[in-house]
């Protein structure tokens, strides 16, 4: 699928200005109720992504892990399922490049846990792959998409879409989307220590 482009840097502001105002945040709130509710659980969350958006699944791990980290509390089981490139290329050389994701879940994943797929035009093979096993298999699914959402919003128990047709756009934005719900969580692990309760 093809993207926008810009020829100014501030046309590239402007652009991101209109999709991050069209952007439902609300659902980022739910997206951060969803993480702190597998932190209290115990539960593990996997993110998942290509190119671009596989970095963004590494950055948001680190920030979830690290950046909403509270002293002398728990932190968030979270892994970047794109990070293990040894396990990619094994897959997608011996098995089949759709699997990529879903393969390492199904060796991975509980019933309960939290699948977020990241994905420009939502209708990436592997992903869809491995959200519809999450789905099957009880695990809450979050999809991360741009464009109008493709196939895989449908997927999705929750669904954060960037309204936007410019690839560099979609990808800054859902960084933004992963910083946010590290600062919400946060605040949230520090209030439920404050208030006594334990996991």
């Amino acid at each position: 699928m093809s993207g926008t482009t810009v020829t100014k840097a501030r046309e590239y502001f402007d652009v991101m200005a209109g999709a991050f105002a069209k952007i439902d945040a609300g659902a980022i709130d739910q997206y951060a109720e969803v993480l702190f509710g597998a932190w209290k659980d115990g539960r593990t969350v996997f993110i998942f992504g290509n190119g671009g958006s596989a970095y963004n699944a590494s950055h948001h791990v680190a920030d979830y892990v690290k950046t909403a980290a509270v002293e002398g509390q728990p932190r968030l089981k979270a892994m970047s399922l794109s990070d293990n490139m040894g396990m990619l290329t094994a897959i997608g050389n011996d098995l089949s490049y759709d699997q990529t994701f879903s393969y390492p879940l199904e060796s991975y994943a509980a019933r309960g846990d939290v699948a977020v797929g990241i994905s420009c035009s939502g209708n990436s093979p592997n992903l869809m792959r491995a959200c519809e096993w999450a789905k099957k298999s009880g695990l809450t699914v979050v999809a991360l998409t741009g464009f109008s959402g493709g196939k895989v919003k449908d997927l999705a128990h929750l669904h954060i879409n960037v309204p936007s047709e410019n690839y560099g756009v979609i990808e800054d934005l859902h960084m933004s989307v992963g910083h946010i719900a590290a600062q919400i969580m946060q605040g949230k692990i520090m209030s439920h220590a404050e208030a006594g309760g334990g996991r």
